[in-house]
């Protein structure tokens, strides 16, 4: 029965490594929602906008009356740094 209480201490410890790295995993998402929420934060205070310019602007575009010009979103992500390159440094530094 030695190989029964194996088995068993072998099941606690994946599970001890399970909680681990869900911990782990809850912590990245709240940092990635924190960085985000910041980047978005920047990106407000940039176009130097009032709270109701802001909301009059926003509600104008996610209604159709206005339009972003022709290529101005790949224009932004050609300009924006490569978010994987820079995911590969974090992840040599683990």
């Amino acid at each position: 029965m030695a190989t029964v209480e194996k088995i068993r201490r072998d099941i606690e410890k994946v599970k001890e490594k399970i909680a681990t790295q869900q911990k782990r995993l809850r912590e990245l998402e709240d940092e990635l929602t924190e960085t985000e929420n910041l980047e978005i934060a920047r990106m407000v205070k940039a176009v130097k906008m009032d709270s109701k310019e802001l909301t009059a602007f926003l509600k104008a575009y996610s209604s159709g009356l206005i339009k972003l010009p022709e290529g101005m979103m790949e224009a932004e992500a050609a300009a924006a740094p490569n978010d994987d390159e820079m995911e590969d440094a974090e992840d040599e530094n683990d």
